[in-house]
């Protein structure tokens, strides 16, 4: 993963605050009303609660650490509980709520999913890019490593055949789904770390044992999974009414799961319906071929980047400050699987392009406006916030569908403008993501409510996107794991989308003829990444959801 990427995924979950043009919300220039101050104080405190105690290297989930953190944790939540908002300014009421689901957050990892004793694909050491995962796990650096950070990069390897083998012990209610998918993440973590040391043995010769250590640790975890998951129950879900509280409570979405399987089902019946208006019309029109080299992919990005951020800015669509620029070394988006070093470079002939690469390898306009001015922007804008609340990383995926709401927002957002009105074929691709978004919506409504299985899930996803996707499509395999171990993300684009859209129509509809398309989305940004509900009640004063959602 390169430099931008890497930056937008550690940031994934941050607020956004934009330095360069719109004007911050009154969080960031109120007077702070008596008993701010505590909250900021207790946020702080919560923040570094919420990691793991460290034991030798190795974060403790054994059964007692987690009672002591449940224990803390409802402390902390009679604490926040006691301190009386009701007079504060709409902007500091919002981080009030940012602060109580957080909280409900980790309520709900220990209440419901309890990761540490349900998911053998928690207890990933490497830091690959597999969904939730384990405090402390390790990003594979290049050899060989600076004198000063080989001791400790040393000590990280280490601890890995430790901290697999008290996961064996706290596994105690497995789930099948979930340990198929850590065998998978397992098999990748063996080949990574036998490549690790490899490389060491030549370059590095003090971490090459270490690594050997850690990949047969992976290996004998991996192993054990192989014999245990056949006995497993299958489904790996949260549950239908768990699954509701989550929605509520903590992504503080103002919808039922029957209610977004409605939408979902209606959104995947609009997308296929335009893109085959899209097909008839443009029938005479090949669609592009995809590139075949780096060098051409490089190219064709550059000038995809440099003509979406000059379409959004000359068309007055939105600030784009000048740090948001195409950067050369980002390259094609790996997934983890594509990050096993048993397999063929992505593009070694003949090229095996995953349904992602079919569209972005033939006109990246539409992946690139979800990519860059979406969660690049989002990350750089985050690395600039410091505000105490909407400047730290979200916690439990608060912000999920804030962000990736943004993200596809701006694909049919392309569309509708009008920048693809000469890319008869980009217009197709852009329906084909649109149909794909929304067919992955009942998949984790099905899983979540413990209806389906992984299989099933993964089979819907690929049968009912419109076009390259076929059985073992390295996103397909990714989304749907990606969907069951972290409730909300795959209902999050779409729904995400949704919420800014109604928005958007309050905002218009209070503000009539003066309405500003630009100054709606700079002050939608400026809000922070934070549950559209919450920004909703900021930009127009409208508190009916929250008061539903606060209690």
């Amino acid at each position: 993963m390169t430099k931008t990427l890497r930056l937008a995924a550690a940031l994934m979950a941050a607020p956004l605050f934009m330095t360069a043009a719109p004007v911050p919300p009154a969080a960031a220039s109120e007077a702070a009303p008596a008993g701010y101050s505590d909250l900021l104080a207790l946020y702080a405190e919560f923040r570094a609660f919420v990691a793991p105690p460290m034991v030798k290297g190795v974060p403790d989930y054994s059964p007692v650490a987690m009672a002591k953190q449940k224990a803390g944790l409802e402390t902390f939540q009679a604490r926040l509980k006691a301190i009386d908002d009701s007079g504060w300014p709409v902007a500091q009421r919002v981080d009030y709520m940012v602060v109580l689901a957080e909280m409900r957050g980790l309520e709900f990892q220990h209440r419901v999913v309890e990761p540490w004793k349900r998911d053998p694909a928690f207890y990933s050491t490497t830091n690959l890019g597999f969904g939730p995962k384990m405090h402390g796990a390790i990003a594979i650096p290049k050899l060989p490593l600076a004198k000063d950070k080989t001791a400790a990069f040393k000590a990280q390897l280490d601890a890995v055949p430790e901290a697999l083998r008290q996961a064996r012990a706290n596994l105690i209610d497995a789930r099948g789904d979930l340990a198929r998918l850590a065998i998978a993440q397992k098999a990748v973590e063996v080949n990574v770390y036998g490549e690790l040391a490899d490389r060491a043995a030549k370059v590095q010769p003090a971490l090459a044992a270490p690594a050997r250590r850690a990949q047969a640790a992976a290996a004998e975890f991996k192993a054990w999974l192989e014999g245990i998951e056949a006995g497993l129950p299958a489904h790996g879900g949260v549950g239908r009414d768990n699954y509701a509280w989550y929605l509520k409570n903590v992504l503080l979405l103002p919808y039922t799961p029957e209610e977004i399987g409605v939408i979902g089902e209606r959104e995947y019946q609009r997308q296929l319906a335009f893109l085959k208006i899209e097909e008839h019309r443009n029938r005479a029109i090949a669609m592009p071929e995809p590139v075949a080299t780096r060098e051409e992919f490089d190219a064709k990005r550059k000038v995809e980047d440099e003509d979406l951020l000059a379409f959004l800015r000359d068309g007055d669509w939105v600030t784009i400050p000048d740090y948001v620029r195409h950067d050369p070394e980002e390259g094609p988006y790996q997934f983890p699987f594509e990050k096993d070093p048993s397999k063929p470079g992505l593009f070694d002939p003949p090229l095996h392009l995953h349904f992602f690469f079919q569209a972005e390898f033939r006109d990246g306009r539409p992946l690139r406006a979800h990519n860059l001015p979406g969660h690049a922007f989002d990350a750089l804008q985050a690395a600039r916030d410091t505000r105490p609340v909407r400047g730290a990383p979200r916690l439990f995926f608060v912000n999920g569908l804030r962000n990736e709401g943004w993200a596809f927002y701006l694909e049919e957002l392309i569309v509708q403008a009008g920048m693809l009105e000469d890319r008869p074929k980009t217009r197709e691709i852009d329906y084909i993501l649109g149909a794909k978004r929304a067919a992955r919506v009942m998949p984790e409504l099905k899983m979540q409510a413990n209806e389906w299985t992984w299989s099933q899930a993964n089979e819907s996803l690929i049968a009912r996107t419109p076009k390259w996707m076929k059985p073992g499509d390295a996103v397909a395999q990714f989304d749907i794991e990606l969907y069951l171990r972290q409730p909300g993300y795959g209902i999050g684009y779409y729904m995400g989308k949704v919420e800014l859209e109604k928005l958007l129509a309050d905002v218009a509809m209070q503000e009539g003829d003066a309405f500003d398309i630009k100054r709606f989305h700079d002050r939608f940004r400026a809000a922070g990444s934070i549950p559209i509900s919450l920004i909703r009640w900021e930009m127009t004063g409208r508190d009916d959801e929250i008061r539903a959602m606060r209690d």
